[in-house]
């Protein structure tokens, strides 16, 4: 995975499947949040912290962005502590 930060918003090209992904800036944000080996619980709360987001449809739009991530292959969702 080669990514790179284009004017706040993250590029990543997957050598491995041959395809480009582009994040907007809350995605970058929390691929930054998620470089750091955080905890979901802990990205949601920096979210409502940083962008004026109701709790629900924060966690409920940050789960179904990590679950494409993950099935992309992008990452690896561990759910142990």
């Amino acid at each position: 995975m080669v990514s790179g930060n284009m004017d706040g918003e993250i590029v990543m090209l997957s050598l491995q499947r041959g395809e480009y992904f582009g994040l907007d800036k809350v995605g970058s944000r929390i691929w930054e949040l998620i470089e750091q080996s955080i905890v979901v619980d802990n990205i949601k709360k920096v979210l409502l912290d940083e962008y004026e987001v109701d709790v629900l449809t924060c966690e409920k739009d940050l789960l179904e962005f990590l679950e494409d991530l993950e099935s992309k292959g992008l990452i690896i969702v561990n759910l142990s502590e």
